[in-house]
């Protein structure tokens, strides 16, 4: 009957603890005015866990043990963010800066003016010469339609006007579909005489990268000939992480820099962004227009790209101040006096180094800058703690192990006496603290003398979960201690087994206990 009473005041109290710790965590504000509160509420079930505060809202933190830890502050403020996303490419041609040049007739290829491949041409040089039957015999069809205009262009007659200057536009249309410049048209109406041969130009100003064309071979209409790139502007496709397209935007400043020209930064523009994401490696082709007239970029060149992005000024906060559990964002307060309250924030994009804040902090609040994640799981470690240190003296929990109510354990030299020895151990300082300490003991026999042959060996542990046991071996001093230094990691109750060997004697193991404030 009596386990049936224990049981259900567990339950009870997991309960009621559990409701009360969601809602605490859940309203960040409540929590974060509710702290000093939260002092008082809780120090009738610490007494049993001395050297700790139970305020499930904060940890205090001596000097000494900031510096030990590397403790840092920073200030919430207003500050441009300002964020540079680095990336590679490769660069490449302007897509709409080529030109692939046809005969668009069937002919022969009867002298050939560019011959190699990487020509520097401008607009209207002359490519190569054409013989072509159809080509002659659509400029003697164009003489016999001008001549036919001239004769019977004046004819009272409409339909015959009419069909005269029909027949001239239908030879004029087919030499320049072509390709057939206006200029050579008109020098074939001066002279009368068709031409055997004609030539071809460039479309556009470029190098040539490909060149298919031979002197004296038949070309067919659909026979590419040559292809011409204009390099005066390249492009540099990179690659963005999807994490970071949000911050891209067409039209925005970009820097370049290649290994040929290492001091040299090339300023562009970002022209495109790509609408569709690589599975693979999570990234977005973002293509890069650059201005290239003196032609030193190469296409194929690896490239360093960066883009700069301005997001104005905003409240932020140094990122590793910020701890994110996955659920949430948390920040601890500095509220003077080495003590420190969590603060739940909402964030928003990172700026080298800087977290943009949303809600959750003021410009001018002072916050832990460094070594977060110690505090975080200490002030965890805390209300676990309070909660337990609640549940001592609780109706019901007399007879469980543990669950005793224990009177505070005093500081100075503890004695006990084990077989035919008198073991003392003390501290330095007499108060432990959190951090290092001097653990010393001193053996003596029946008459009082010092025990200066043993081997002695220290154990420390705190009995919570997850805490591992730490050892230390005693160094005999002058005065007839042995001692040994250590670090008690947190506030608390330790343990501490002291371990006695000595030639031909039993081992002797006692355990004391130590409160660290």
């Amino acid at each position: 009957m009596k386990m049936l009473k224990v049981l259900g005041a567990l339950i009870m109290f997991a309960g009621v603890f559990a409701i009360g710790y969601w809602r605490g965590q859940s309203d960040p504000k409540a929590n974060r005015e509710s702290s000093d509160h939260a002092d008082t509420a809780t120090a009738s079930g610490s007494q049993s866990m001395q050297g700790h505060d139970m305020t499930s809202a904060g940890v205090n933190v001596s000097p000494e043990r900031q510096q030990l830890v590397g403790i840092r502050l920073a200030t919430a403020e207003i500050r441009p963010m300002i964020k540079k996303i680095r990336t590679v490419g490769i660069v490449t041609y302007d897509e709409t800066r080529v030109a692939q040049v046809f005969s668009k007739v069937e002919g022969w290829i009867e002298k050939l003016l560019v011959n190699y491949t990487g020509t520097l041409v401008r607009q209207g040089q002359p490519l190569f010469t054409l013989y072509s039957p159809d080509l002659v015999a659509t400029q003697e069809e164009y003489l016999l339609a001008l001549n036919a205009k001239k004769t019977l262009g004046s004819s009272s007659i409409k339909e015959i006007s009419a069909g005269s200057d029909a027949l001239l536009e239908s030879a004029h249309r087919r030499l320049s579909l072509w390709d057939i410049s206006e200029e050579q048209i008109n020098n074939l109406e001066k002279t009368g005489k068709p031409q055997r041969t004609l030539t071809f130009f460039a479309p556009i100003s470029g190098f040539v990268i490909k060149r298919d064309a031979v002197q004296g071979m038949r070309v067919m209409p659909d026979k590419e000939l040559y292809t011409i790139t204009d390099l005066s502007t390249v492009w540099v496709n990179a690659d963005i992480y999807e994490y970071e397209l949000a911050h891209i935007r067409v039209g925005q400043k970009a820097k370049m820099n290649v290994a040929s020209y290492p001091a040299r930064d090339f300023v562009g523009k970002v022209s495109w962004i790509s609408p569709v994401l690589e599975e693979k490696t999570r990234t977005a082709k973002v293509r890069l227009e650059f201005s290239n007239r003196d032609f030193i970029l190469k296409p194929e060149m690896y490239a360093n790209a960066e883009i700069e992005i301005n997001a104005g000024r905003k409240l932020a906060v140094p990122d590793e101040a910020v701890l994110d559990s996955g659920l949430r964002k948390l920040v601890f307060l500095d509220k003077g006096e080495g003590r420190f309250e969590p603060a739940e924030v909402k964030i928003g994009n990172k700026f080298d180094g800087y977290y943009e804040i949303l809600a959750g902090l003021s410009p001018g609040e002072r916050i832990l800058a460094s070594a977060s994640f110690l505090l975080d799981s200490e002030s965890r470690l805390k209300e676990a703690m309070g909660a337990m240190a609640g549940m001592a003296g609780m109706p019901g929990m007399e007879g469980m192990k543990g669950m005793e109510s224990k009177p505070p354990l005093k500081s100075g030299p503890q004695e006990k006496k084990v077989q035919d020895l008198t073991l003392t151990l003390l501290t330095q300082p007499e108060k432990p603290k959190a951090g290092e300490n001097v653990i010393r003991l001193k053996i003596a026999d029946k008459s009082g003398q010092p025990i200066k042959d043993a081997q002695v060996s220290f154990v420390f542990n705190m009995t919570m979960p997850g805490m591992v046991p730490s050892r230390g071996e005693g160094k005999l001093s002058q005065d007839g201690f042995y001692e040994t230094k250590t670090m008690l990691a947190m506030a608390g109750q330790w343990e501490v087994t002291v371990i006695v060997r000595r030639p031909g004697q039993k081992e002797i193991q006692e355990k004391f206990s130590v409160v660290a404030s």
